[in-house]
């Protein structure tokens, strides 16, 4: 929904309709009676909201009569205590993951690695151990997308190397995915299908893989520009068997895929020993802001990598972007009488106020609009709270004044 601004005479019915005017006690959505002083005000303090902020009517103040705020209790502000708020959900933005998988026939070594050989980085004489590398991440996979916590999550997939040779080594043969990006569970049956059907074999052209995956993840994210589509790059191992290929190449393509609009971060799940290398992509597709997963495959690999993914999971789900909600029935949405609101999953609310627009989102407290005022952006220590509690919702609250972080007492 893209936020619209109106005339003031406009604006001004919809603030009207929801909150008291300038010489009316004005109404709360309930709570205790606070017992304060209104500021800049003479009037009489009104009944004090859930949080005991108390409201004023009558006294001076810069526009002549008019409505001033005191803080005549103890709690958070509460944007909704001076006038009659109405409230919408905010819904978090669709998130879409590509994963771009490793099927090299490094992959078929053996889980838990053998301590008393040299670390397995080529595919392995046959037999094949019972229990791979594949055989773990293919169930760690088909376990992800069946994961009712998945439900509405996008997912596509295209595994590398190509098995046609003579194009193994170029990215567009990788744009193309397996099966293209759809909502869970709807899309499971093919990705299942499709991981059933992969062989591990050949090398790692791992430059020319992620670039392909990155392509078509900022197609699908122009495409779709309400959503948040990551790429999760899954490997085994270092680039091998392509002219030219490297960790510092392909994390090049991670920078300009994360630094491009719309931004496209990659998130970065190794499989195997010594891939402490793979960090740099992972840098450089989030800005320093999210490490590789590394799964130590001498150790309980299927647990390190069904954790993996559930972190990347709540890392791109659990995100800060939420659609501004549309207003009620017969509100005019003002972008100046807009409030938003946390709720955890313990019942508990935690109002974030506006951050000034000068702040960088990611060092803010509160929150800030997006660009095109489309969406509300959650900042800094106000987003590490709402990841930190995942499974809370985020509240827009209409008709009353924005509060900036830190209101004046």
């Amino acid at each position: 929904m893209r936020l619209r601004l109106f005339a003031p005479v406009l604006v001004g019915f919809a603030i009207a309709a929801a909150c008291g005017g300038k010489n009316d006690t004005s109404q709360v959505e309930g709570g205790s009676a606070g017992n304060g002083t209104a500021a800049s005000s003479n009037g009489t303090a009104g009944a004090g909201g859930t949080t005991g902020l108390s409201v004023g009517t009558g006294g001076s103040s810069a526009t002549g009569n008019g409505t001033g705020f005191g803080d005549s209790g103890a709690g958070a502000f509460d944007p909704d205590a001076g006038c009659v708020g109405t409230k919408a959900d905010g819904e978090p933005i669709p998130v879409d993951l590509f994963f771009m998988v490793d099927i090299t026939g490094s992959m078929n070594c053996p889980v838990p690695d053998d301590p008393a050989k040299p670390p397995c980085e080529v595919q392995p004489s046959k037999p094949f151990s019972a229990t791979t590398r594949w055989t773990v991440e293919s169930a760690a996979l088909k376990a992800f997308v069946a994961d009712p916590a998945n439900k509405d999550l996008g997912m596509g997939i295209r595994f590398f190397p190509s098995t046609d040779t003579s194009i193994i080594c170029d990215a567009a043969t990788y744009v193309t995915p397996a099966v293209e990006i759809g909502a869970l569970p709807g899309a499971a049956s093919a990705l299942n299908t499709a991981i059933d059907m992969q062989v591990p074999a050949g090398q790692t052209p791992t430059e020319a893989s992620l670039d392909g995956a990155l392509q078509h993840a900022a197609a699908w994210a122009k495409a779709h520009p309400t959503h948040r589509v990551a790429v999760v790059y899954a490997t085994d191992g270092y680039p091998k068997g392509c002219s030219g290929d490297s960790i510092d190449a392909a994390a090049a393509k991670a920078k300009t895929a994360f630094e491009a609009t719309p931004s496209v971060p990659t998130y970065v799940l190794g499989v195997g020993p010594n891939l402490t290398a793979l960090q740099a992509i992972a840098d450089a597709g989030s800005a320093g802001k999210t490490p590789a997963f590394l799964v130590d495959t001498a150790k309980d690999a299927a647990a390190q990598l069904s954790a993996a993914l559930a972190t990347i999971r709540t890392t791109a789900v659990v995100g800060c972007t939420y659609t501004v909600p549309a207003p009620p029935a017969g509100m005019i949405l003002n972008p100046d009488q807009v409030n938003v609101q946390y709720t955890d999953p313990t019942g508990k609310a935690t109002n974030f106020g506006k951050d000034d627009a000068n702040t960088p989102c990611d060092t803010g407290m509160g929150w800030q609009y997006s660009a095109d005022m489309s969406q509300i952006n959650l900042c800094g220590t106000a987003c590490a709270a709402v990841k930190a509690a995942s499974g809370g919702s985020v509240q827009v609250r209409f008709g009353c004044d924005t509060q900036p972080v830190n209101p004046p007492k």
